[in-house]
C-alpha cells in the first residue's frame, strides 16, 4: 500500500508529538523524583507529640491489666520458670506475687487473684489519695489538722494500731501520713480522711474513684484504715497499685515508708502539756531492719485477712515489689516470722536471678512518606528499652538491630507500629520493641499522589532511597 506525502507528514508529526510527550514526561518525572528525593525529611516531632503517639499506641495495643505481664523467659533463660514455681510452693502465705517495679514483669505468683481483705495495706491507698489531694492544692503537708473526736485514740476500737491522737493536739498532714505509714495509725487515717474530704465516707468514696481510674476492678474499700473485713483486693491488683504509687510518689519512700520508728506526741503537738512524754514505736514493717535495701511499704493484719505485706526492695538500680496475703500466724510474733521469711526468700531469689537492664536505643533516621501531606515521619520506640533480664546479663553483649521500611505510603496515623528494634545476642533475638509513627500523615491531593506514584516507580527501578 502506497503512503501519500500527506500521510507521511502526519505520521512524522504524530511520532514527534509522542516523542516530545514522552520526553516531557520523563523530564517531568525525573525532575519531580529529584525534587522529592531532595525534599528535607522532618525533624523530631517533639516531646508532646511523641507522648501523644505513645498514648495512642498503648490504647490501641492489647495491654496486660494494670501494666503487669508474665515474664517471658524464652528469649533469656527458660530454666527460670520452674524455679519460680518452686519458690511459690515454699511461700507460706495463701496468695503472693513478685514483680519488677520498673517493667511490671511478673516473676512469680501464687493464687494472686484470690480476693482478700487488705487490712492495713488499705492505708497505702489512703496515702495515695492524700498525695493526690495535695497535688491538687486541696491541702498541704504542713496544714494543721483539726482532730475530730472519732479520731482520738480513746475512741478507737481496742487493740487497734495507733499514733495516739488526742483532744487539743496540734498535728500536721505530714505527721498524720507518717503515723499511718510507720505505725499504721488507724486514728491518723480517720483524721486525714475527715480533713481532706469532710467525712470518712466521702474520703472512702474518693479512694474508690482513684482505684477505678487506675483500672483496678477488684480493689474496693469500706473505710480508710483497713479495719473492715469488707475492704477487698487481690495480690495482683495491690502489686500493680504499689508500683503506680512508687512511680508517681517516689518521695514517699524516704519521707514515710523507710522510717524505722515513730514518736508521738512531741512537745509541739501538745502546747498545753509540753512536759508530756511521747510514745516511741517501731515500724510495723520489721524487714526494714532485716533485709538489705528494704525501704517500704506496708503491713496489714485483721483476723479475716491473716498477715499481709506489701514489700519493696532496691539494690544496684533494680527494684522489686512483692505482695503476700493471708499469711499464717497464731499471734503477731508468729505472723511476723512468716511475713519476714516469705518476703526475704522471695526478694533474695529475685535479686539472685534477675536485674533490671537498661539498654541504649539506636539512632533512627527519618523515613520518607509518599503520596502524603508530609514528606516523612520518624519512628520512635513504643516503650523504653528497659527489660527484666537474668542477673549478670551484660548490656554490651546485646546488639540492637533495626527492622524498618525503606519508605512508606500515606495515610499514616500517629502511634501505628511500623517497625521494631531487635536486641540480639549473636543471632538470637532476646527482646524486641515496636517502633511507631511519631505523627500522622494524611493523603495528598490526587495530582500529588499521581506524581508520587511515578517517582516511586523511578526510585524502585534505580534503587534510589
Amino acid at each position: 500500500m502506497k503512503i501519500s506525502a500527506f500521510q507521511r507528514r502526519t505520521l512524522r508529526a504524530a511520532f514527534f508529538i509522542i516523542g516530545a510527550a514522552c520526553a516531557a514526561f520523563i523530564l517531568s518525572a525525573s525532575a519531580w523524583t529529584a525534587y522529592r528525593c531532595a525534599s528535607p525529611l522532618p525533624a523530631p516531632a517533639g516531646t508532646a507529640a511523641e507522648d501523644l503517639a505513645r498514648a495512642v499506641y498503648h490504647e490501641l495495643s492489647p495491654q496486660s491489666p494494670f501494666g503487669l505481664a508474665r515474664w517471658d523467659g524464652r528469649g533469656w533463660n527458660a530454666e527460670i520458670e520452674p524455679k519460680a514455681e518452686a519458690i511459690a510452693q515454699r511461700v507460706s502465705a495463701s496468695a503472693a506475687i513478685l514483680i519488677d517495679a520498673e517493667t511490671g514483669d511478673i516473676l512469680m505468683e501464687k493464687d494472686a487473684d484470690m480476693i482478700i481483705p487488705p487490712a492495713s495495706m488499705t492505708k497505702l491507698a489512703a496515702l495515695y489519695t492524700a498525695f493526690r489531694a495535695i497535688e491538687a492544692g486541696e491541702t498541704t503537708f504542713d496544714a494543721v489538722v483539726e482532730l475530730p473526736p472519732e479520731s482520738w485514740a480513746a475512741n478507737i476500737p481496742p487493740g487497734s494500731s495507733l499514733m495516739f491522737l488526742g483532744k487539743g493536739q496540734t498535728v500536721t498532714v505530714r505527721e498524720l501520713m507518717e503515723g499511718m505509714a510507720v505505725v499504721s495509725g488507724n486514728d491518723a487515717a480517720i483524721a486525714l480522711a475527715v480533713h481532706i474530704s469532710g467525712s470518712v465516707q466521702a474520703f472512702t468514696e474518693r479512694m474508690n474513684r482513684e482505684m477505678e481510674q487506675l483500672g483496678l476492678i477488684q480493689t474496693r474499700f469500706e473505710e480508710p484504715s483497713g479495719l473492715s473485713e469488707f475492704n477487698r483486693t487481690t495480690a495482683r491488683e495491690f502489686a500493680a497499685f504499689a508500683r503506680i504509687y512508687i512511680r508517681e510518689y517516689p518521695e514517699a519512700l524516704q519521707a514515710f515508708h523507710s522510717k524505722k520508728s515513730f514518736a508521738y506526741p512531741l512537745p509541739h503537738n501538745e502546747p498545753d502539756n509540753p512536759n508530756s512524754s511521747p510514745v516511741f514505736q517501731r515500724s510495723t514493717n520489721r524487714l526494714l531492719d532485716a533485709l538489705e535495701g528494704c525501704d517500704g511499704l506496708k503491713t496489714g493484719f485483721i483476723y479475716e485477712s491473716g498477715y499481709n505485706l506489701a514489700l519493696t526492695v532496691r539494690r544496684d538500680g533494680t527494684r522489686f515489689i512483692s505482695v503476700t496475703m493471708n499469711g499464717a500466724g497464731r499471734g503477731s510474733a508468729e505472723g511476723n516470722f512468716h511475713r519476714i521469711q516469705d518476703g526475704t526468700e522471695m526478694m533474695e531469689w529475685a535479686f539472685a536471678h534477675f536485674a533490671t537492664l537498661r539498654l541504649e536505643e539506636p539512632e533512627i533516621q527519618a523515613i520518607r512518606v509518599w503520596k502524603g501531606s508530609k514528606t516523612g515521619i520518624r519512628l520512635i520506640p513504643g516503650h523504653s528499652a528497659v527489660f527484666t533480664a537474668p542477673a549478670g546479663t551484660e548490656a554490651k553483649r546485646l546488639v540492637p538491630r533495626l527492622r524498618i521500611p525503606v519508605s512508606l505510603e500515606a495515610p499514616i496515623e500517629a502511634g501505628t507500629p511500623l517497625g521494631r528494634i531487635e536486641y540480639c545476642e549473636g543471632e538470637r533475638v532476646v527482646r524486641s520493641i515496636e517502633l511507631i509513627a511519631d505523627r500522622s500523615v494524611e493523603k495528598a491531593n490526587i495530582a500529588a499522589r499521581a506524581a508520587d506514584s511515578v517517582a516511586m516507580l523511578v526510585c524502585r527501578m534505580f534503587k534510589i532511597r
